[in-house]
């Protein structure tokens, strides 16, 4: 039985090697299609019945409740997120959860969009490529726009992120105009630049120590729907850097970007 259960999970390994694109083809690729159209019809129809603002009083106090939960059973562990680790952008397994008291943070939904006010609000489960397919087609988009779609709003407040904008507009912390945040007490306090400016201030980097961030205000600015791209090649490090000072200080740009690829 030992040889035959060896044998077994050679020719699987072999199988799983050799002909991994059987599996990706006919299986991940059909499940991920159909997972994304879901969302893609969910968000839309959401939107479009504004249901979202009215629902999501109620799902921060939910996540209220669990917080209090947690201290009342005396704090025991560390709190997390209960977001399971096939959703995250990671690579790895996130182990470290098994370890924590879980807390449901299921708000996934865009709340408002003030044209006039050039902000969009979100809760933190919102992603990219969300926020894209809402503002594009009306002309806007975020003022930093992390190149990947399945990257969050919570993820990016509570971390940061950089792209080719960021040479105007900053970190992406730095578009974030405020926060709401359930703290580690289960309340819930507003805070941006000029509104407990201290809680606001600690939210990038933080990696969600700080609290639970439940919607974020972030700025739009005004966009075309193509962008003319100059491509200048250039050979050595200190030329990279000289070429992109002074092209910032020539023209400033919209968007700069330095790609360095190693020579075979």
């Amino acid at each position: 039985m030992v040889v035959l259960s060896d044998i077994t999970n050679r020719w699987f390994e072999y199988v799983l090697v050799r002909y991994r694109w059987i599996l990706v083809c006919f299986v991940l690729l059909p499940v991920s299609i159909l997972y994304d159209a879901y969302h893609y019809i969910r968000c839309k129809i959401i939107f479009k019945l504004k249901s979202a603002p009215n629902k999501h009083d109620g799902k921060v106090k939910y996540v209220q409740k669990q917080v209090r939960e947690w201290k009342s059973s005396g704090c025991k562990m560390p709190m997390g997120t209960s977001r399971p680790g096939w959703q995250t952008m990671s690579v790895g397994t996130s182990k470290f959860k098994k370890k924590l008291f879980p807390i449901d943070v299921d708000l996934l939904d865009i709340l408002e969009l003030n044209i006039e006010k050039q902000f969009v609000r979100a809760e933190p489960r919102v992603t990219m490529g969300q926020l894209t397919a809402l503002l594009c087609p009306l002309g806007w988009t975020l003022a930093i726009v992390p190149e990947l779609e399945d990257l969050t709003v919570g993820g990016m407040c509570n971390g940061t992120g950089v792209e080719s904008s960021s040479h105007i507009h900053g970190l992406f912390g730095n578009i974030c105009l405020a926060h709401e945040v359930v703290l580690p007490d289960g309340s819930l306090v507003r805070c941006s630049k000029d509104e407990n400016s201290h809680l606001f201030y600690a939210i990038p980097f933080s990696h969600g120590t700080v609290g639970f961030v439940v919607s974020t205000e972030l700025r739009i600015v005004p966009c075309k729907q193509y962008v003319k791209l100059e491509y200048i090649p250039l050979y050595k490090a200190d030329d990279v850097c000289k070429k992109m000072s002074e092209e910032s200080r020539k023209s400033n740009p919209e968007i700069g970007r330095a790609s360095c690829r190693e020579r075979v």
